[in-house]
Protein backbone atom coordinates (compact mmCIF):
# COMPACT_ATOMS: atom_id res chain seq x y z
CA UNK A 1 0.00 0.00 0.00
CA UNK A 2 1.42 3.40 -0.98
CA UNK A 3 1.88 6.22 1.49
CA UNK A 4 -0.83 8.25 -0.22
CA UNK A 5 -3.27 5.33 -0.19
CA UNK A 6 -2.56 4.63 3.48
CA UNK A 7 -3.12 8.27 4.36
CA UNK A 8 -6.41 8.43 2.44
CA UNK A 9 -7.59 5.24 4.11
CA UNK A 10 -6.81 6.54 7.59
CA UNK A 11 -8.37 9.92 6.81
CA UNK A 12 -11.59 8.22 5.72
CA UNK A 13 -11.56 6.13 8.91
CA UNK A 14 -10.94 9.26 11.00
CA UNK A 15 -13.86 11.13 9.49
CA UNK A 16 -16.12 8.08 9.67
CA UNK A 17 -15.37 7.94 13.40
CA UNK A 18 -15.92 11.72 13.69
CA UNK A 19 -12.47 11.97 15.24
CA UNK A 20 -12.40 15.77 15.36
CA UNK A 21 -15.47 15.68 17.62
CA UNK A 22 -14.75 12.49 19.56
CA UNK A 23 -11.14 11.35 19.95
CA UNK A 24 -9.41 14.73 19.74
CA UNK A 25 -11.50 16.32 22.49
CA UNK A 26 -12.15 13.37 24.81
CA UNK A 27 -9.81 13.36 27.79
CA UNK A 28 -10.02 13.22 31.58
CA UNK A 29 -9.85 16.99 32.08
CA UNK A 30 -11.55 19.67 34.14
CA UNK A 31 -11.37 23.42 34.76
CA UNK A 32 -8.10 23.01 36.67
CA UNK A 33 -6.37 21.17 33.82
CA UNK A 34 -3.55 22.62 31.73
CA UNK A 35 -3.53 22.06 27.99
CA UNK A 36 -1.09 23.27 25.35
CA UNK A 37 -1.62 23.65 21.61
CA UNK A 38 1.47 23.75 19.39
CA UNK A 39 0.44 25.25 16.08
CA UNK A 40 -2.76 26.87 17.30
CA UNK A 41 -3.66 28.29 13.86
CA UNK A 42 -7.11 29.91 14.36
CA UNK A 43 -7.90 28.30 17.72
CA UNK A 44 -10.62 25.89 16.60
CA UNK A 45 -9.42 22.98 18.77
CA UNK A 46 -8.70 25.29 21.70
CA UNK A 47 -12.25 26.61 21.53
CA UNK A 48 -13.65 23.08 21.50
CA UNK A 49 -11.66 22.26 24.62
CA UNK A 50 -12.75 25.48 26.31
CA UNK A 51 -16.40 24.70 25.55
CA UNK A 52 -16.08 21.20 26.99
CA UNK A 53 -13.69 21.58 29.94
CA UNK A 54 -12.89 25.27 30.54
CA UNK A 55 -9.21 24.42 31.20
CA UNK A 56 -6.16 26.65 31.33
CA UNK A 57 -5.03 26.93 27.70
CA UNK A 58 -1.58 27.77 26.35
CA UNK A 59 -1.41 28.32 22.60
CA UNK A 60 1.83 28.50 20.64
CA UNK A 61 1.54 30.00 17.15
CA UNK A 62 4.48 31.41 15.15
CA UNK A 63 2.50 33.18 12.40
CA UNK A 64 1.69 36.72 13.48
CA UNK A 65 -1.67 37.01 11.73
CA UNK A 66 -2.95 33.76 13.24
CA UNK A 67 -1.65 34.75 16.67
CA UNK A 68 -3.32 38.15 16.41
CA UNK A 69 -6.59 36.58 15.28
CA UNK A 70 -6.64 34.34 18.33
CA UNK A 71 -5.74 37.28 20.55
CA UNK A 72 -8.97 38.94 19.44
CA UNK A 73 -10.93 35.69 19.59
CA UNK A 74 -9.93 34.88 23.17
CA UNK A 75 -9.60 38.43 24.44
CA UNK A 76 -12.27 38.00 27.12
CA UNK A 77 -10.96 34.68 28.43
CA UNK A 78 -8.20 35.16 31.00
CA UNK A 79 -7.53 31.40 31.05
CA UNK A 80 -6.14 31.52 27.51
CA UNK A 81 -2.46 32.42 27.11
CA UNK A 82 -0.81 33.03 23.74
CA UNK A 83 2.81 32.99 22.66
CA UNK A 84 3.86 34.18 19.19
CA UNK A 85 6.76 31.76 18.59
CA UNK A 86 7.49 28.49 16.87
CA UNK A 87 8.67 25.48 18.85
CA UNK A 88 12.08 24.02 18.07
CA UNK A 89 15.02 22.22 19.63
CA UNK A 90 16.83 25.51 20.23
CA UNK A 91 15.96 29.15 20.83
CA UNK A 92 16.62 31.57 17.99
CA UNK A 93 15.31 33.08 14.78
CA UNK A 94 14.20 31.25 11.67
CA UNK A 95 11.92 31.34 8.65
CA UNK A 96 8.66 29.57 7.92
CA UNK A 97 7.02 29.19 4.56
CA UNK A 98 3.30 29.87 4.44
CA UNK A 99 1.38 28.07 1.73
CA UNK A 100 -2.40 28.10 2.07
CA UNK A 101 -3.36 26.67 5.47
CA UNK A 102 0.06 25.15 6.09
CA UNK A 103 3.11 26.80 7.59
CA UNK A 104 6.38 24.97 8.11
CA UNK A 105 10.13 25.12 7.75
CA UNK A 106 9.70 21.96 5.66
CA UNK A 107 7.64 23.52 2.87
CA UNK A 108 9.42 24.06 -0.42
CA UNK A 109 7.59 27.20 -1.46
CA UNK A 110 5.16 29.89 -0.43
CA UNK A 111 5.48 33.15 1.47
CA UNK A 112 8.64 33.40 3.60
CA UNK A 113 8.01 34.69 7.13
CA UNK A 114 10.57 35.54 9.82
CA UNK A 115 9.72 33.96 13.17
CA UNK A 116 11.07 33.47 16.68
CA UNK A 117 11.77 29.97 17.98
CA UNK A 118 11.67 28.64 21.54
CA UNK A 119 12.40 25.22 22.94
CA UNK A 120 9.64 23.43 24.81
CA UNK A 121 11.57 24.04 28.04
CA UNK A 122 11.76 27.79 27.33
CA UNK A 123 8.03 27.83 26.63
CA UNK A 124 7.22 26.03 29.88
CA UNK A 125 9.44 28.43 31.82
CA UNK A 126 7.91 31.48 30.16
CA UNK A 127 4.47 30.38 31.33
CA UNK A 128 5.79 29.17 34.72
CA UNK A 129 4.24 25.74 34.35
CA UNK A 130 5.93 22.44 35.15
CA UNK A 131 3.31 19.90 34.11
CA UNK A 132 0.82 19.76 31.24
CA UNK A 133 -2.22 17.50 31.19
CA UNK A 134 -2.53 17.46 27.41
CA UNK A 135 -0.40 18.78 24.56
CA UNK A 136 -1.55 18.82 20.96
CA UNK A 137 1.23 18.89 18.35
CA UNK A 138 0.39 19.80 14.76
CA UNK A 139 3.48 21.51 13.34
CA UNK A 140 3.83 20.24 9.77
CA UNK A 141 6.78 17.87 10.10
CA UNK A 142 8.64 19.61 12.90
CA UNK A 143 7.05 17.14 15.33
CA UNK A 144 9.87 14.70 14.56
CA UNK A 145 12.84 16.69 15.88
CA UNK A 146 10.69 18.08 18.67
CA UNK A 147 9.62 14.71 20.05
CA UNK A 148 13.05 13.19 19.47
CA UNK A 149 14.51 16.00 21.57
CA UNK A 150 11.83 15.70 24.25
CA UNK A 151 12.63 12.00 24.59
CA UNK A 152 16.36 12.66 24.70
CA UNK A 153 16.09 15.36 27.39
CA UNK A 154 13.32 13.68 29.38
CA UNK A 155 11.00 16.68 29.06
CA UNK A 156 8.43 14.35 27.49
CA UNK A 157 7.59 13.22 31.02
CA UNK A 158 6.17 16.65 31.86
CA UNK A 159 3.17 15.83 29.68
CA UNK A 160 0.40 13.44 30.70
CA UNK A 161 -1.19 13.15 27.26
CA UNK A 162 0.43 13.77 23.88
CA UNK A 163 -1.82 14.17 20.85
CA UNK A 164 0.20 14.42 17.66
CA UNK A 165 -0.23 14.53 13.91
CA UNK A 166 2.74 12.89 12.21
CA UNK A 167 3.42 13.91 8.62
CA UNK A 168 4.60 11.48 5.96
CA UNK A 169 6.43 13.82 3.58
CA UNK A 170 9.49 14.07 5.84
CA UNK A 171 12.80 12.25 5.36
CA UNK A 172 12.87 8.84 7.13
CA UNK A 173 9.40 9.50 8.52
CA UNK A 174 8.51 5.82 9.02
CA UNK A 175 11.63 4.96 11.00
CA UNK A 176 11.51 8.21 12.96
CA UNK A 177 7.86 7.75 13.90
CA UNK A 178 8.53 4.15 14.97
CA UNK A 179 11.50 5.25 17.09
CA UNK A 180 9.45 8.00 18.73
CA UNK A 181 6.61 5.60 19.48
CA UNK A 182 9.05 3.11 21.00
CA UNK A 183 10.56 5.92 23.05
CA UNK A 184 7.14 6.88 24.37
CA UNK A 185 6.49 3.29 25.40
CA UNK A 186 9.87 3.15 27.16
CA UNK A 187 8.89 6.31 29.08
CA UNK A 188 5.66 4.77 30.34
CA UNK A 189 3.18 5.98 27.73
CA UNK A 190 0.50 3.83 26.12
CA UNK A 191 -1.50 4.42 22.97
CA UNK A 192 -4.96 5.96 23.39
CA UNK A 193 -5.95 6.03 19.73
CA UNK A 194 -4.02 5.57 16.50
CA UNK A 195 -4.85 6.71 12.98
CA UNK A 196 -1.38 6.59 11.38
CA UNK A 197 -0.27 9.90 9.88
CA UNK A 198 -3.64 11.49 10.68
CA UNK A 199 -3.84 11.68 14.49
CA UNK A 200 -2.64 9.58 17.36
CA UNK A 201 -2.62 10.05 21.12
CA UNK A 202 -0.43 8.74 23.93
CA UNK A 203 -1.30 8.68 27.62
CA UNK A 204 1.17 8.46 30.51
CA UNK A 205 0.37 5.40 32.58
CA UNK A 206 -0.24 5.92 36.32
Amino acid sequence: MSNETLNKTEIRRWFADKGDYTHNITYDLNEESVIMDLGGYTGVWAQQMINKYNPNVYIIEPIQKFHDGMKVKFNDNDKVHLLNVGVSIKDGDSKLFLNGDASSSNLKGGESIDIKLNTIETILKSFKISEVDLIQINIEGDEYPLLENMLETGSVNKFKNIQVQFHYDIEDYVVRRDNIRNGLIENGFEIKFDYPFVWESWCKKD
